[in-house]
């Protein structure tokens, strides 16, 4: 799933219709994960296929939402220290050898 493609989605006014199929496939893939509200238009025969997008759902904007508060680190970028945990209750505890 690309958040990038959520995010794009999020700037396009709707009803956007698609019709490359890799961007109508990430459309998909946001729709199965309820990110996004689509529709898709089964042609008729030899005809291309044609997707949707109508809008954001609640956990679609929670999720851009949350990629705004914490954008993504650089592979191998170490995490602040408490910034990694929302609480320290959720934070693996380390076992006492």
């Amino acid at each position: 799933m690309s958040i990038e493609f959520l995010r794009a989605l999020a700037k396009c006014r709707a009803p956007l219709t698609l019709t490359d199929p890799q961007d109508i496939n990430s459309l998909l893939v946001l729709r199965a994960a309820g990110l996004v509200v689509a529709l898709t238009l089964r042609p008729e025969a030899g005809g291309r296929e044609v997707a949707r997008f109508l809008t954001l759902t609640p956990d679609g904007h929670s999720l851009l939402d949350l990629s705004r508060e914490n954008p993504p680190r650089q592979f191998g970028e170490a995490a602040a220290p408490g910034k990694l945990f929302r609480n320290e209750a959720s934070a693996p505890q380390e076992h006492a050898r």
